[in-house]
């Protein structure tokens, strides 16, 4: 982290570093006088930050950055639900804060870190992210992002136009290629606004596991009747950083889920979210939100496992690559037919190895 902060604080990275260590005492102080209240304390918290002039813009605790030189069209916030990904962590925000910067948006960027032994839970921890991060200011629309993504274009805009909108279309995962793995992919790094996250009812807080709540969230979208957007071509390329730990198994239930997300979605997400009061941790380059989430209760009932849940995902994901294009096969060329020796001056005569037809000599 080092690294990060020296190249993105440069020489103010003491100055920076002192004022966070000042506020997160004075968050200390807050929490043990405010009880259970998390919007009394980060009123109060809010209210008493101060600010520090870094080149263009205005930095305030917790990696939240405002241009100074303009009046920001948007402002964004990036949401990365994360466990256990500390070498991702300091490479993205190397990459990502000048990235951002370079588009003149006001933006904050929060870590929501799951803190239990836990399957992961990501699109939970979305939603604890997205209400969390409305307690410090009022944000126009929030990107998901993954922590192991690098955009590697500035034109993929990060501003709140185009909402709900899919930034990637390829990797160096998959060698840019200009096709998605299937046509409602909606992973890796993704953005709602304020009111679409309110429409759709969040996220779903019932995917414990890898696999499946990224495609719930686009049928939520689509049953809502709101249009998703896609970056299209090399401006919407990232490249993925080498993963140094153990991802989270695949969801058994996700299959099932999925058939069973109409009946369930209004009833599943933010309306029935509950967690305990999380603990907040400024740091120069973002804010973290340690929070234990644990599985809700709601008005619905959820599928039973399938049996064979591994064979039917495969079925699934097969049905979903066939209309990738096949790739080329190239293969040699046929070898020429044998010539056979000539015998009393006759000119040679090629031999065809066809049983059927064989040349004869004349």
């Amino acid at each position: 982290m080092k690294v990060a902060e020296q190249n993105v604080l440069k020489s103010n990275i003491s100055s920076i570093r002192a004022m966070v260590e000042n506020a997160n005492r004075k968050l200390s102080k807050i929490l043990q006088s405010s009880g259970n209240n998390s919007q009394e304390l980060l009123d109060s918290l809010v209210s008493s930050e101060t600010t520090y002039l870094i080149g263009n813009y205005r930095y305030l605790q917790g990696g939240h950055w405002v241009p100074n030189t303009c009046l920001p069209r948007w402002k964004v916030a990036i949401i990365i639900p994360f466990r256990n990904r500390s070498h991702h962590l300091p490479v993205l925000l190397n990459h990502l804060v000048p990235f951002l910067q370079r588009q003149q948006l006001e933006f904050g960027i929060y870590i929501i870190e799951q803190a239990n032994d836990l399957v992961f839970n990501r699109a939970m921890l979305m939603n604890v992210g997205y209400l969390e991060a409305l307690n410090f200011t009022k944000w126009d629309c929030f990107i998901f992002h993954d922590v192991d993504h690098l955009p590697k274009n500035d034109r993929n805009y990060y501003g709140c136009s185009g909402m709900p909108r899919h930034f990637l279309s390829g990797s160096d995962r998959w060698k840019y290629n200009l096709r998605l793995p299937y046509d409602n992919f909606f992973g890796a790094v993704t953005g709602l606004a304020d009111g679409q996250i309110k429409a759709i009812n969040g996220f779903p807080n019932v995917y414990w596991g890898w696999g499946g709540e990224d495609d719930e969230i686009w049928n939520r979208c689509k049953e809502t009747g709101l249009e998703i957007t896609r970056v299209k071509g090399p401006k919407g390329h990232y490249d993925v950083i080498t993963h140094h730990h153990h991802s989270a198994p695949p969801s058994k239930e996700r299959m099932n889920l999925l058939k069973s997300f109409k009946p369930r979605f209004k009833k599943d997400g933010l309306i029935n979210l509950v967690y305990e009061r999380p603990r907040y941790t400024f740091h120069t380059l973002y804010t973290n939100i340690s929070v234990n989430i644990q599985r809700v209760k709601g008005d619905f009932q959820l599928p039973k496992p399938d049996a064979q849940p591994a064979k039917k995902f495969a079925a699934v994901a097969k049905s979903r690559f066939r209309n990738q294009p096949k790739p080329v096969v190239r293969r040699p060329p046929p070898k020429p037919a044998p010539v056979k020796k000539a015998q009393g001056g006759k000119p040679p005569v090629a031999v065809v190895n066809n049983g059927a037809n064989k040349s004869k000599k004349s």
